[in-house]
């Protein structure tokens, strides 16, 4: 299984704005790299941008 690192940041849908700081998530699912998404999950509030693809890593069971 592949597991994707993206690094996020949250996003003011109305006005643009985005926060200042950026934050990694680690996902066994593939998301679209400057995609705007919602609910990304605990810890993940509002509206999140996927900045960038960190890297993806294979992990073996």
């Amino acid at each position: 299984m592949k597991r994707y690192i993206y690094r996020v940041a949250r996003e003011n849908v109305v006005t643009g704005e985005r926060a200042k700081r950026s934050r990694t998530i680690e996902r066994y699912d593939q998301l679209k790299v400057g995609g705007l998404y919602v609910h990304l999950g605990s810890g993940y509030p509002g509206e999140q941008r996927v900045l960038e693809l960190v890297r993806v890593e294979e992990d073996e069971y």
